[in-house]
């Protein structure tokens, strides 16, 4: 694989730092790329019921202020709104969707979840996007990825797929986290005094999906309009439930239960600097031009 030249505007990229993986950054728009590749034993340091623990209320909070801006920007479309979620994992955002009367097809790649899927009616069909995407006539109203795109290696022929699967109208929604947020900020410093364990898990490096690049909003743009999208909105979604910290912490295997109650405590301490500062994670609303 190239790690020369930045997916997003070519420019050459530097190395930055090597953990399990190495790190590159682009001093022109500033793309965070490591060259991570999938274990597609899907085995790692990630304990799913803990992380859902963790992640459900969060989730959940964070669709419905997705959902509001969704159903804003078409308005005007009579008939339900019918979309494609890249990356379903347990299926919160195609439960989201039905609710809120609205049609959705998953893909995921994975099959931890497929008792649950079947067992509450979610069309989930099992793969890897684009090789087993289900066409739809007209294309999309909308298609969607929440904590996903930054785990896709090739983000430019993947968008260009995107494109040929959306509607004229259609929607991009990209829900991910930011590498000017207040937590990769202070995995950064960390590693700079020499404690690496935050930053190669803020790149999901000892998780079977690792992060294959970090974004900012700038960056972010610029990926999507090389493809001909314009960004409609953007808006800060929420980091952190503070009720469930200790268990999205223990969802990591690597981190005991000691390690995981210091962790805890001190970000319960450190909430309203997190609410304060610059989002960790953003939503995207892209449109075709």
């Amino acid at each position: 694989m190239n790690h020369l030249s930045c997916p997003v505007c070519g420019k050459p990229l530097t190395q930055l730092y090597k953990l399990r993986f190495n790190v590159y950054r682009c001093n022109s728009c500033e793309l965070l790329h490591s060259d991570a590749e999938f274990e597609h034993s899907f085995e790692s340091d990630l304990e799913s019921t803990s992380r859902d623990i963790g992640l459900k209320k969060l989730r959940l909070a964070n669709f419905n202020i997705i959902i509001k801006e969704l159903q804003k920007l078409k308005a005007s479309k009579t008939s339900k709104l019918d979309g494609l979620e890249i990356g379903s994992g347990n299926g919160w955002w195609l439960e989201t969707c039905r609710a809120n009367d609205m049609i959705c097809t998953g893909i995921e790649p994975e099959h931890i979840y497929e008792q649950y899927h079947q067992q509450n009616g979610l069309k989930v069909i099992y793969g890897f996007y684009p090789e087993v995407s289900p066409k739809k006539e007209g294309g999309y109203d909308f298609i969607i990825f929440n904590d996903v795109f930054e785990h896709i290696p090739d983000i430019n022929e993947l968008v260009e797929s995107l494109r040929n699967d959306l509607a004229d109208d259609g929607l991009l929604i990209i829900n991910l986290p930011m590498s000017t947020g207040i937590f990769y900020r202070l995995a950064t410093f960390q590693h700079k005094l020499g404690f690496n364990s935050n930053l190669t898990r803020m790149w999901q490096f000892n998780f079977h999906s690792p992060h294959m690049n970090y974004f900012n909003e700038q960056n972010m743009k610029l990926l999507l309009g090389k493809h001909s999208f314009d960004c409609l909105s953007v808006l800060k979604l929420n980091t952190l439930d503070f009720t469930s910290i200790r268990e999205r912490i223990l969802a990591d295997k690597g981190v005991n239960k000691a390690k995981a109650a210091i962790m805890t405590t001190s970000l319960t301490v450190l909430k309203p600097v997190i609410l304060s500062s610059e989002p960790d994670i953003k939503v995207f609303f892209f449109r075709k031009k």
